[in-house]
């Protein structure tokens, strides 16, 4: 029987398109109206992207987990840490030929290409280490990038593009801070940035979140986000622990802009990298005017219906939203708001 794995591995080998295997899809469940009205609904509002497919995903996992723990653990019994990155790469690249490749399983995929990553890492900083001590941070950050742009090419997992833009983005960072003190922000925020724009562009081609390049989109944002809004923030008000009224003001309205931009690129990664500062600015603000521990509580509590609120009421949300904006031919690029 053809199962989804199967139409999967179709797609990534080019037999079927998208289009087709979500036909095939919706073929295989009878035309079941209730079926497909609920798929309909759920797309694209509700940022899916493929990640469990069963319990085996999470068993594979758990044991590539205890693999990369155990490979650690017999690098440090035997002094041989070096060994480590290379044990890691060979294992990572050899089970995503089975797993990533021939199975196909969302979950394990991910585990193994960040399994990679790690390996690569410690390879890569052991290798620097040869040149100069200040070298080896950059040499890990590009092993990094080449085991993801590598592993992409061979497996087609979507977080490699993630794995990828961050590893480039430290080599970036550490190089401009040995060069330009307290750099560090402000690259930060623009490497955020230019990621960002990256994923609106892949989004733009996949408005409906249908196809893997969706999923590619998902992870660039989600790396994307905390880059952008733990460069900008403290760029514009110093050190949480130094905040005032009116910088704590100021966060809550960054954080109002953040929520307008996610809610029209349909992306909640803005809002879920920017509540660690809008927490501290309510909490702030509820401090000054109530007890301590009693603020805390409010501040939660508010967090808590803001996160809510906007899950529960997102869609009707954007239906009322989109149309009052002047978004132009922007408003091609993004999900429909109906």
């Amino acid at each position: 029987m053809i199962r989804n794995e199967h139409l999967d591995l179709a797609v990534a080998q080019g037999i079927l398109t998208a289009d087709q295997a979500e036909r095939l899809r919706t073929l295989a469940k009878g035309g079941d109206a209730d079926a497909n009205n609920a798929r309909d609904h759920a797309n694209p509002d509700d940022e899916r992207f493929r990640l469990i497919g069963g319990f085996n995903d999470v068993f594979v996992t758990i044991g590539i987990a205890l693999l990369v723990s155990g490979l650690f653990t017999l690098s440090r019994a035997f002094h041989f840490e070096p060994g480590f990155g290379v044990f890691c790469v060979a294992a990572a690249w050899g089970l995503s030929e089975f797993f990533a490749r021939k199975m196909r399983l969302a979950l394990p995929s991910i585990a193994l290409a960040l399994m990679l990553a790690l390996g690569s890492a410690f390879g890569g900083g052991e290798l620097g280490h040869l040149i100069s001590s200040e070298f080896a941070p950059i040499a890990s950050a590009l092993a990094v990038v080449l085991g993801a742009v590598l592993h992409e090419r061979r497996f087609g997992v979507p977080v490699n593009w993630a794995i990828g833009a961050v590893g480039l983005s430290f080599a970036l960072v550490y190089t401009a801070s040995l060069m330009v003190d307290h750099a560090w922000y402000l690259l930060f925020a623009l490497l955020g940035l230019a990621i960002f724009v990256v994923a609106l562009r892949i989004d733009a081609t996949d408005i409906t979140r249908e196809t893997r390049r969706s999923d590619i989109a998902f992870w660039l944002h989600l790396v994307a986000a905390p880059m952008i809004v733990h460069g900008t923030i403290p760029l514009l008000i110093g050190a949480p622990e130094g905040m005032n009224v009116a910088q704590a003001v100021a966060v809550l309205g960054i954080y109002a802009v953040l929520g307008l931009v996610a809610i029209v690129i349909d992306r909640r990664a803005l809002l879920v990298s920017g509540l660690l500062y809008a927490g501290v600015a309510l909490g702030y603000l509820l401090n000054e005017n109530v007890e301590t521990s009693f603020g805390s509580s409010l501040t939660l509590l508010a967090l808590a219906v803001i996160v809510l609120g906007l899950s529960a009421g997102w869609r009707t949300i954007r239906r009322a939203l989109i149309p009052l904006l002047p978004l132009g031919a922007l408003k091609q690029s993004i999900p429909p708001a109906h």
